[in-house]
């Protein structure tokens, strides 16, 4: 069988799996990043830059997600300096006060979660997920999520950073453990927390920042 037969053959058997995500109310969850851990391992390309802007003492976009290998930018859009870090397991770094641009992008090499605050500005939180795998969607603000899979019972990660579990912690299922809606959805429950105004990065983190 030639290459281009083999792919026909491969695609034609993928199936196209949709996820329903709700909370404990089982209301809409928008923003859970699900990563299929049975498709391919990848690695961003090195030269692609991703940006989480500092505007109005926020980072935006709050979440991003990128491939291991990526790098990020962190731009200073405001007229204040900002002192940007993380004490995250999958990075650790520190961008001391600066205006304007920093020196150089950071590079996500290990894949992961990584919470980022601002040692000047506490309540600044941002998020980014770093993934392995070639296949990662976002839910909806429906709360609907969907890939195709050639493997069949597929494992999946499932990640949120407003879970009761704290920031960095994702949940795994297989497909087939998933209950059904009647729409044919899988249905995944995370416990979620909205986050109330905060006082430091550590209401988040869980752990002293840099001080």
């Amino acid at each position: 069988m030639g290459l281009a037969a083999l792919s026909q053959a491969l695609t034609a058997r993928a199936e196209s799996i949709t996820l329903k995500i709700v909370d404990q109310q089982q209301q809409a969850v928008s923003s859970a990043v699900i990563e299929v851990l049975s498709s391919p391992e990848s690695f961003g390309q090195v030269d692609s830059i991703n940006v989480i802007d500092q505007i109005d003492k926020m980072f935006v976009p709050e979440q991003i997600v990128i491939q291991q290998g990526q790098s990020v930018d962190f731009p200073n859009s405001d007229n204040i300096r900002h002192h940007v870090y993380s004490f995250s397991e999958a990075k650790t770094f520190e961008l001391r006060l600066y205006a304007d641009k920093p020196e150089k992008p950071i590079q996500f090499e290990k894949p992961g979660v990584v919470v980022v605050g601002c040692n000047i500005h506490d309540s600044m939180i941002g998020y980014i997920y770093i993934a392995q795998h070639q296949t990662v969607v976002s839910s909806s603000d429906q709360g609907h999520a969907k890939f195709s899979s050639t493997v069949q019972n597929p494992r999946i990660s499932v990640w949120h950073p407003y879970t009761t579990d704290g920031a960095e912690s994702r949940q795994y299922f297989e497909i087939d453990q998933l209950e059904k809606n009647d729409n044919g959805e899988h249905i995944v429950q995370l416990n979620i927390a909205p986050p109330s105004p905060r006082e430091s990065f550590k209401d988040t983190f869980g752990a002293p920042g840099h001080h």
